[in-house]
């Protein structure tokens, strides 16, 4: 019984300043923390719909990117999740303050246009003879329909031109009527304009805040995107 006693009772191990292992029961340790949706930097485009949105404004960006995999445009001016939004003119000065190639100005219809001064986008002042479309999933049809217009089409491959391979053709639900885009002799920026314009939610306000024209080169290429936001 001595001997039994003994053997199941013995001295615990000095402690030789190894650390322990294989703990049982140990908790994992927290995981590092990852920046959120909220805490990510924004792009001049998500900014300015933001402020325009704001506003009850409506608008363009014109702005030139980097290209990233296979012509893919990756934001060159970012901005904190902090910004200000109103009022308008001090949110705008911010931006211009951060980036002094970036300017804005006041156009027809209440429009607000910011543009990148080093980038000339030549592309938005060709001129098509006549733009028509009809569609309910708007703005889908009417950039498709610029694209491929014979104008653009023309000076695309004039010009050694190409569509980013990611650029987006955003929709928004079916209209209940069917909405008409109808102009002659316009220039690509005045088509996007009314484009902007064009599309109305059933609460009278614009479904979109901005179009977007970005481009970038890559290899001797560039690369061109619009989208509507």
């Amino acid at each position: 019984m001595a001997v039994l006693c003994c053997a199941g009772c013995h001295r615990p191990p000095a402690d030789d300043g190894r650390e322990a292992v294989n703990i049982p029961n140990a908790a994992p340790a927290p995981p590092s923390p990852t920046p959120t949706p909220e805490d990510a930097d924004l792009s001049l485009a998500t900014a300015v719909v933001r402020i325009l949105s704001s506003a009850h404004r409506t608008g363009s960006i014109i702005e030139r990117a980097q290209c990233g995999a296979r012509g893919a445009m990756v934001p060159t001016h970012l901005f904190p999740p902090t910004i200000t939004l109103e009022p308008l003119d001090q949110a705008l000065q911010e931006i211009t303050q951060r980036y002094p190639e970036i300017k804005w100005n006041e156009a027809a219809r209440g429009h607000v246009n910011v543009k990148d001064t080093s980038i000339h986008g030549s592309l938005l002042q060709v001129r098509i003879k006549e733009f028509f479309v009809v569609e309910d999933r708007p703005p889908r049809a009417a950039l498709d329909a610029l694209w491929h217009s014979e104008e653009v089409m023309a000076y695309l491959k004039q010009h050694h031109v190409r569509t980013s391979r990611h650029s987006e053709l955003v929709g928004v639900a079916r209209n209940s009527t069917p909405q008409v885009l109808h102009v002659k002799n316009a220039s690509v920026q005045e088509i996007l304009d009314r484009i902007v314009d064009s599309y109305m939610g059933e609460n009278g306000n614009s479904l979109h805040n901005v179009w977007m024209y970005r481009e970038c080169r890559l290899g001797g290429e560039t690369f061109a995107e619009i989208r509507v936001l």
